[in-house]
């Protein structure tokens, strides 16, 4: 399942395309401005040197393309060529339904699958256990069964036999 911001990436690059420019300027990042929207393309601006035009026309353009959008509730150009975006929540609402109907959630597996190994719980033999050991199972426990769900071959060891004394007299 794609993210969402490639979902917007492949919209916006069908808009660079369609008005004559590169797709490459078609990237979407996360606002630093969540005041003013969620998401946006400072594509434009690059474009603009580029292609020899001022950054809002290009902007104007390719936010008249994407005007009947159903992914987005919103997008508006500002100058001096920023494309501010707003996600529609109809669309947010499916997309996260069909996430939720998946099998993994959305997730697809690593193309490489690695060996993963996780040593973790090993308690000193010779003291008594306590919350911390605890602690160190639990979270190697989590760590193994994320990298098997990420579809890694995951091999977990408790390694036991610190008697806390040295041995190598």
């Amino acid at each position: 399942m794609k993210t969402i911001i490639e979902l917007m990436t492949e919209q916006f690059q069908k808009a660079f395309e369609e008005c004559g420019y590169s797709k490459d300027y078609a990237r979407i990042t996360v606002s630093n401005r969540p005041d003013l929207c969620e998401y946006q393309c400072n594509g434009a601006m690059a474009a603009a040197k580029a292609y020899k035009k001022a950054p809002f026309m290009i902007a104007d353009e390719v936010v008249f393309k994407l005007a009947d959008n159903r992914l987005f509730s919103s997008v508006e150009s500002v100058k001096p060529g920023f494309i501010n975006i707003k996600i529609s929540p109809e669309y947010l609402a499916g997309y996260m339904n069909d996430m939720a109907a998946s099998d993994k959630y959305g997730y697809q597996n690593n193309e490489q699958v690695k060996t993963v190994i996780v040593d973790f719980g090993g308690a000193n033999a010779a003291k008594p256990l306590h919350v911390g050991h605890l602690r160190s199972a639990v979270i190697g426990e989590s760590v193994k069964r994320i990298n098997r769900f990420v579809g890694n071959r995951t091999i977990g060891d408790v390694h036991l036999g610190d008697w806390g004394l040295q041995m190598g007299l």
